[in-house]
């Protein structure tokens, strides 16, 4: 009989994809609801007292029921997807008897060298290079479009359009392509790219301005594509390529190990994807960030696949993670693969783990994009009534709870 026997593996590993995002959503909406049912001010009365001993008694338990159901199947999903990939010979003659991704023929943790080597775990976004053939004409229309997203004192429509529109065509561009772009700009043009790139954007007809994930944005297809050459370049010259790295702690940790220190940064040994990635690489390092790492682990603990499939090794030098923006739209942020040292030139961050520095990375972008700190301590120069840190702090991802880093996640 002719026909598909079993299940469509893609479909399947789709499937577990999606019930596993959904338990993670639903365990941030409830754990933000049990927060909202625990404020007495809310809410007053015998109906809103009558209603939180239901929630604490009968909903909240229905609803946790829901999420480890809904994970549960997430696991089940994916663990199907590799029976069936296994029933039908997948890699069989290959000899491959590590499931997590390493060497053919190797079984999994031989010797600790084996996790130095890294890279072939990553799935490259760029893999065609192209060539840099741009022609005269279109050489010069990118420049212009460079300059005017560098120019911020448009006073009716700010610059915000001209950022999406450089990115935009950026996004068109194959990575050789938009090297042969990078080194026809001076280091002036890209200092002003960068500096008009961080101003709000705004005008008097657009009020939103530019958004951090639309600045990473540009951001990610100049970082993601570019040689290893012109990134370390674009460090230089751009200084929002790179968060801030100070530490502040939180309750946990009142007072950051290099609170009053400048910025040191360092290159890992480590990979960014190891072998096995699993929830053994969570290990907090000195930044207050319990709650980042937390989910983080949530997200790998639920699938197995999670890091490979959201953090990426782009072999120049930048690591792309997959995020989520206020829209629950998935956004590449991209950033370069050096990470904060302490004053002793150790590893400050997230630790790796014999699945690789993925956290660490997670950790660095989401610092790039985070617009959840909520510890309003005032302490931040410049910074909105209820955010004590903007986008590109380390120490906005300190002190804050669980849902306002999921949202980022899942």
């Amino acid at each position: 009989m002719a026909g598909i026997y079993g299940a469509d593996v893609a479909q399947l590993r789709a499937l577990g994809k999606a019930l596993t995002a959904s338990s993670a959503r639903l365990m941030s909406t409830a754990t933000a609801l049990s927060k909202n049912m625990g404020e007495p001010g809310t809410w007053k009365g015998a109906d809103a007292e009558r209603f939180r001993n239901d929630w604490n008694g009968t909903h909240s338990l229905l609803l946790g029921r829901v999420i480890e159901a809904l994970a549960d199947a997430g696991k089940a999903a994916a663990r199907h997807a590799d029976e069936q990939e296994r029933a039908s010979g997948a890699g069989g003659a290959s000899g491959r008897t590590s499931t997590a991704g390493g060497p053919p023929g190797k079984a999994a943790g031989d010797a600790t060298s084996d996790y130095l080597t890294g890279g072939e775990h990553s799935v490259a976004r760029h893999p065609d290079r192209g060539e840099a053939n741009l022609a005269a004409p279109e050489l010069d229309r990118l420049q212009g479009l460079v300059r005017d997203a560098a120019s911020g004192d448009n006073f009716f429509v700010g610059n915000d359009s001209d950022v999406n529109k450089l990115r935009d065509a950026l996004t068109g561009l194959k990575p050789a392509q938009l090297n042969q772009l990078l080194e026809s700009l001076t280091d002036d043009e890209l200092r002003s790219l960068g500096s008009g790139a961080a101003t709000d954007g705004k005008g008097l007809f657009n009020w939103e301005g530019t958004t951090p994930f639309e600045r990473q944005q540009l951001l990610d297809q100049l970082l993601s594509k570019a040689s290893a050459e012109q990134v370390g370049r674009l460090k230089d010259l751009i200084p929002w390529a790179q968060p801030d790295g100070q530490a502040m702690g939180d309750a946990a940790r009142p007072d950051g190990p290099d609170a009053s220190s400048t910025n040191r940064w360092m290159e890992p040994k480590w990979p960014v994807i190891g072998q096995r990635p699993g929830t053994d690489d969570i290990r907090q390092g000195q930044y207050g960030d319990c709650v980042v790492l937390a989910a983080a682990g949530a997200m790998i603990n639920a699938d197995s696949g999670w890091a490979r499939e959201h953090v990426t090794d782009n072999g120049n030098g930048t690591v792309s993670v997959l995020l989520f923006d206020k829209n629950g739209e998935e956004q590449w942020v991209t950033v370069t693969s050096d990470l904060p040292a302490n004053s002793k030139g150790a590893q400050m961050g997230a630790k790796a783990g014999f699945g690789g520095n993925w956290p660490a990375y997670v950790e660095k972008a989401l610092a790039q994009v985070y617009t959840e700190d909520d510890r309003n301590d005032g302490t931040a120069e410049g910074a909105p009534p209820d955010q004590a840190y903007p986008p590109g702090n380390y120490r906005a991802l300190e002190g804050n709870w669980g849902p306002d880093a999921f949202q980022f996640l899942a």
